[in-house]
């Protein structure tokens, strides 16, 4: 199959200098043969792209379940976690309500 399509390039740049017009080379200008046999430059080239295009995708796709077990696995205990905190906070803010009434209660009795 490489060899119909090396002998297919082959023809095409022998076409078109053929049909170059005369006085004129193709040596600035490049032709099939020079854009495929690159020495793999751009096989290379197509392989990283690709890889590039593939681990994007992949990355994604990944983060997104990632986010979704993390969201899935920690709610539990974030929600334990807000709970416990309100728990305390209540507490301490009945504590300093009530500190607070018994300071005043007997600043009331020091100054009638």
């Amino acid at each position: 199959m490489a060899d119909q399509e090396k002998d297919v390039f082959g023809r095409v740049d022998a076409l078109m200098r053929r049909n170059a017009a005369v006085g004129t080379e193709t040596g600035s200008v490049p032709i099939l043969t020079d854009l495929i046999d690159d020495g793999g430059k751009l096989k290379d080239e197509l392989a990283h792209e690709v890889f590039r295009r593939v681990m994007l995708q992949v990355e994604g796709r990944l983060s997104h379940d990632l986010e979704a077990r993390l969201a899935q696995h920690l709610a539990p205990q974030i929600h334990a976690a807000v709970i416990s905190a309100l728990t305390d906070l209540r507490q301490e803010l009945a504590n300093a309500i009530g500190d607070a009434v018994h300071e005043a209660l007997a600043a009331r009795k020091t100054n009638p």
